[in-house]
């Protein structure tokens, strides 16, 4: 059972902090938190090293947001608590608990949440290997 453990902790990282600050994005009140994090993708074998899945729990603070920024891989997220502000090609969508919505990771998108609650966000991400554990995938827009 002890090698179990150890196998599974070498494949997932978890409970590490990201520092959304460090990003060169327009951002305030972003904390996000691995959860888990897999880098051998099992029957996929042709893809470890090459990319790796994600798991991220994102908080944002009342009045936070994150201007123009897209993402390194595309993801899954679902709110699990409070409401999210995002907009995508100038069209504004409001997800509330419970929802959840695809981001490709190659369009410039923003997110706040203009409540006086936090939202809990989810976030799955499909990444290229080379993302460092404890990088962020933010990217800048050029």
């Amino acid at each position: 059972m002890r090698k179990l453990y150890i196998f599974i902790g070498l494949i997932i990282s978890c409970s590490s902090t990201f520092c959304y600050a460090e990003s060169k994005i327009d951002l305030k009140g972003f904390h996000g938190k691995l959860r888990a994090q897999l880098h051998e993708l099992g029957y996929l074998s042709e893809l470890n090293d090459k990319y790796q899945l994600r798991l991220t729990e994102v908080t944002i603070d009342p009045q936070g947001y994150m201007k123009d920024h897209h993402h390194s891989g595309p993801g899954i997220r679902c709110v699990i608590s409070g409401e999210l502000t995002y907009v995508i090609n100038s069209q504004k969508t409001l997800y509330k608990t419970g929802d959840c919505f695809t981001e490709r990771g190659d369009i410039t998108h923003t997110s706040a949440n203009a409540k006086n609650k936090p939202v809990k966000l989810l976030n799955f991400e499909l990444l290229p290997g080379s993302v460092k554990d404890n990088e962020n995938s933010l990217q800048p827009v050029r």
